[in-house]
């Protein structure tokens, strides 16, 4: 037994010093990826706390590991919580390296991208007769776990980490609620544990999976090909420089994992890039690899974009949807051709919003009429009748109808002034070093407890601030210039009449790349 073991640690430590040695292997291309905003802290972001613990097993006899949580600042143990599970747990669990999943769990879970998750963070178990190691990817047991094709490390996960964590905390039974993710031999160890187990793990997230014949992970293709399909989802990284030696080539393998699930019909994804056998790649992504594991069971909503200025004059549709704050929402453009051409306005249990884009209009909000130029705001309460007719031979106005998922105040929207009807020539400017701000209201109306909107200029050249966030969802709708927005991890283009949407709590940033001013208007709520 002592020489098995002996043979089994060797094993393990070759693997393990291949794994180091060739991190930066064939190319450094991996170097060009970065993290986004959404890998960063933000104040105003709910933190979950993080705490470390160690077990000693009985499936794995005579070895001992450290293990961390993450819980919510969200868990609410009257609820179940979703769990996922993370092999070599050091690497992910570190808020500095190159995963940072706490600080990812947090800006997801806030943004409502993916549900409440404990994460539960097991390092490789290390022979409690073997000397001490300097790290735990040198831990004796790290190779016989995660690369053996088979149901035990499922098992040890099942009947010893999970319960002894279910002690303390509401873990759902639902496989849809369960994740499992892994890089290099925790990749292939993460998709061994759905495989066997898919009653309990449903979603796999696999970074520069071995895929190979390290231990007979190179039948998996063939094992997909040829076995029932399985109700599990996947998804899968890997870079075209990774590993190339004895135990196989990782790319191909990957490349063959792909088509395995791709010809039995599995829900996957595989993201490609250049990268070699680091986690530089899939822990500049992870935002984005979490979102689309987790989207089968977090609400669909309106997502972060831009969306363009229909270049038809008809009434059209720019946006519509849920959101973190409204059950429905429509934002549209509408056209009025002639003076002839009035729109009657009256809804008993959603507000509307009216922003004048051309021409002059005639507005009547209950008894009180005005006649609103461009850039000009009406704001129509529940209950409230209006009407509006053009001035012009023609004009175009944007609105935005929504209903709150909260209960309707219109007690609290008199009291903030009820309907509204604001002249932009009427504002004024407050010049300031980056531009200038024009602002049309601070208040709450019947459906929003806070409703805000303004009108910025921004100068040539100039950001309006670092990645920020916000819990108020919020639209910024271009008057005119060229601009550019982070929102999330993504960078988007928009130009005058395109309006970006930005959801909950994402961090987001945007610049004037246009060579004059550019002006818009912006508005939150929640």
């Amino acid at each position: 037994m002592k020489i098995l073991q002996r043979l089994i640690t060797c094993s393990s430590l070759y693997v393990l010093f291949v794994f180091i040695a060739a991190c930066p292997s064939r190319g450094t291309s991996q170097e060009s990826y970065t993290t986004g905003p959404n890998s960063d802290s933000y104040e105003g972001i709910p933190q979950g706390k993080v705490s470390k613990h160690q077990w000693k097993s009985k499936i794995y006899p005579n070895t001992i590991r450290d293990y961390y949580l993450y819980v919510p600042s969200q868990y609410n143990p009257a609820e179940a919580s979703a769990l996922m599970v993370f092999q070599d747990g050091h690497a992910y669990v570190d808020v500095q390296g190159q995963f940072k999943v706490p600080t990812v769990f947090d800006n997801l879970i806030a943004q409502g991208e993916m549900p409440v998750t404990i994460g539960l963070f097991i390092n490789p178990g290390h022979d409690l007769d073997a000397a001490k190691v300097d790290n735990p990817w040198k831990s004796s047991n790290r190779s016989l776990e995660y690369d053996t094709v088979s149901d035990t490390y499922g098992k040890f996960l099942l009947e010893e980490m999970i319960p002894e964590i279910k002690k303390s905390y509401n873990i759902s039974e639902d496989p849809e609620l369960r994740a499992i993710a892994g890089m290099s031999s925790g990749g292939i160890c993460a998709f061994s544990a759905a495989w066997f187990y898919p009653e309990a793990f449903h979603k796999v997230l696999s970074h520069i999976g071995s895929f190979t014949d390290i231990r007979g992970g190179h039948n998996y293709p063939s094992m997909i090909r040829k076995q029932d399909h399985k109700d599990i989802k996947v998804f899968l990284q890997d870079g075209s420089d990774d590993l190339n030696n004895q135990y196989g080539d990782w790319w191909l393998a990957n490349l063959q994992m792909e088509s395995a699930l791709k010809y039995k019909g599995y829900d996957f994804k595989f993201e490609k890039g250049s990268g070699g056998h680091s986690g530089i790649h899939g822990g500049a992504i992870l935002p984005e690899s979490l979102s689309w594991l987790w989207s089968d069971v977090v609400p669909n909503r309106i997502e972060s974009n831009v969306y363009r200025f229909p270049r038809t004059l008809a009434d059209s549709v720019m946006i519509q949807g849920e959101t973190m704050h409204f059950d429905k929402m429509e934002f549209k453009t509408v056209q009025l051709s002639n003076s002839s051409d009035g729109r009657n306005l009256f809804n008993s249990n959603q507000e509307q919003i009216l922003i004048i884009k051309e021409g002059e209009v005639h507005v009547k909000v209950n008894t009180r009429t005005e006649t609103l130029g461009k850039n000009s705001v009406i704001v129509i309460m529940p209950g409230d009748k209006a009407f509006v007719k053009s001035l012009s031979p023609s004009s175009t106005y944007y609105t935005m109808i929504y209903k709150s998922k909260g209960n309707m105040d219109v007690r609290r929207a008199r009291k903030s002034g009820g309907s509204t009807l604001i002249n932009f020539e009427d504002l004024d400017f407050k010049e300031h070093d980056k531009g200038g701000i024009r602002n049309f209201f601070h208040r709450s109306t019947a459906m929003c407890p806070y409703y805000e909107m303004h009108v910025t200029t921004l100068k040539s050249g100039i950001k309006s601030h670092d990645p920020h966030t916000h819990y108020a969802t919020e639209v910024v709708l271009v008057i005119s210039g060229q601009t550019e927005m982070e929102i999330g991890n993504g960078v988007f283009r928009a130009q005058e009449g395109d309006l970006y949407f930005l959801p909950s709590n994402v961090p987001h940033a945007i610049k004037n790349i246009g060579s004059g001013p550019c002006e818009y208007f912006a508005f939150q709520w929640n």
